[in-house]
């Protein structure tokens, strides 16, 4: 009989070291700690981020803690992870794997803070992170769609996972500590998708919690000694039947036309050899990562093609199906994704795409402005008109998620057609998304040497003695 999911996940873990690394996951974890490292500038000044950090101070300060990046000042292990998240998922610059997972600010902020306390290396952050993010995207990988509709929101669910692996493999445990790790963190991950269907304020504390939770979970692995449920993820009355309705591997939707299972064997698959981390996107705008390539898209289009919004009668923006039912076909935000279009309001689709069609694009987080209203594109009328009377989505089940194609129809008859496929356009390495990330000037608060010495120094991060250098880098001007 195979052994459990989570000891193949822990011994994998346990064994793993910086020299088996292939050089490109070195890069792609290092443009994680580039991407969250630039978010906790960015989301450091926001008042939701000063409130968690005043509350953490205030609850929770230890004068031998950990450091609160940004804000400075000392924490508690668990504090300081809190409070961190918070500032890092503030910006709403965050990474994104199969549309509905998001473990930057959760995974990273918990590495930086148990690397910090326990003396860790660079290279030992690299690893750990490895491990985490791993575990996070196997194991959400295909169940993404089901945990959704299950009512959980699925980012803060495998995150919390995550978290905890990276989190034990940071203090050093064997390979049971991370086994029981993984079964403590699934007994705690938990969030509830209610406010993505209303709009509620309950994602404010989502990632944080599960970064904190991981932590927690780890600790209490090394505290206790205790040994976890050994089938936790697949077993009947585990994880996978808890988050997805069954541990046989059914699932009522998916990314993928037409496909109801899951081999569970799959989750393991490769382990070691094939890294799904290295399919991660970086997210640009403080808003669901599905738009992010059809405004991009059509800002490349309106350039190459010369379109004036004025002369378009039409604009046809197709997706994956699952997209266009945010946050899932079970309970979508907008049951009739056509009367979104015309009740409008931000974050649907019809607005992003409008907004890019009219101003030539969207401000990334801190960067220039596009249009008259900057970021609230609800008072924008010409945006809102153009939205409810020319976008309109296009559902396809065989399309892949983050990759559109929109189609222009001008009032001349003329049509446009552009195509923005996932790979390669958004699987940016360490180079491109430095370069990406200089969109955030001029609203940088570090300014531009600021943001050169974060990139310098996450570059150099396997060169570090330890994660010093990263927290000087951030520090509060």
């Amino acid at each position: 009989m195979a052994d459990s999911i989570s000891r193949q996940f822990a011994r994998w873990a346990a064994n793993l070291k910086y020299e088996d690394l292939p050089p490109e996951v070195v890069s792609k974890v290092k443009a994680f700690v580039l991407h969250a490292m630039t978010s906790t500038v960015l989301g450091g000044p926001e008042p939701k981020a000063h409130h968690a950090v005043e509350f953490t101070l205030r609850e929770e300060a230890k004068a031998d803690g950990a450091t609160i990046l940004w804000a400075g000042g000392k924490a508690t292990r668990i504090g300081a992870t809190f409070a961190n998240a918070e500032i890092m998922h503030s910006s709403g610059l965050i990474d994104s794997y199969r549309m509905l997972t998001h473990p930057g600010p959760v995974i990273v902020p918990a590495a930086i803070v148990n690397a910090e306390l326990e003396g860790r290396s660079g290279k030992d952050l690299i690893v750990a992170l490895v491990v985490g993010y791993e575990l996070v995207f196997r194991l959400c990988d295909e169940f993404i769609p089901a945990t959704a509709a299950r009512g959980f929101r699925p980012s803060p669910i495998y995150c919390t996972l995550g978290t905890a692996l990276t989190t034990a493999k940071l203090l050093g445990l064997g390979e049971d500590g991370l086994a029981a790790a993984i079964a403590f963190a699934a007994n705690t991950a938990n969030a509830l998708n209610q406010s993505s269907t209303e709009g509620g304020g309950d994602n404010v504390m989502h990632e944080p919690n599960a970064a904190r939770q991981g932590v927690f979970a780890a600790v209490m692995a090394r505290e206790t000694g205790a040994k976890g449920s050994e089938h936790v993820i697949e077993g009947r009355a585990g994880f996978y039947n808890a988050v997805t309705g069954n541990n046989a591997g059914d699932i009522p939707y998916s990314f993928t036309d037409g496909k109801t299972k899951v081999d569970l064997a799959s989750v393991t698959a490769g382990l070691g050899s094939e890294y799904r981390l290295l399919t991660a996107m970086f997210r640009m705008y403080p808003f669901a990562a599905y738009n992010q390539p059809v405004i991009d898209l059509m800002q490349e289009m309106k350039i190459e093609h010369k379109i004036n919004h004025e002369d378009i009668e039409r604009l046809d923006v197709h997706m994956n199906w699952i997209e266009t039912l945010y946050p899932s076909p079970a309970f979508p935000r907008y049951p009739d994704f056509d009367v979104a279009r015309i009740e409008g309001g931000r974050g649907t689709t019809h607005l992003y795409a409008a907004h890019s069609a009219i101003n030539g694009g969207y401000p990334v987080i801190g960067g220039k402005t596009y249009g008259p209203t900057g970021w609230d594109l609800t008072g924008d009328e010409v945006v809102n008109e153009f939205a409810k009377t020319k976008v309109h989505l296009v559902q396809e089940k065989d399309r892949a998620m983050f990759s559109p194609a929109i189609t222009v129809t001008m009032k001349d008859g003329t049509v446009h057609r552009g195509e923005y496929p996932y790979t390669p356009r958004l699987e940016w390495t360490y180079d491109q998304l430095a370069k990406r990330l200089e969109d955030c000037l001029p609203g940088f608060a570090l300014g531009a040497a600021g943001l050169q010495k974060i990139i310098e120094t996450c570059s150099a991060l396997d060169q570090h003695a330890n994660v010093q250098p990263l927290i000087d880098a951030v520090k509060k001007p």
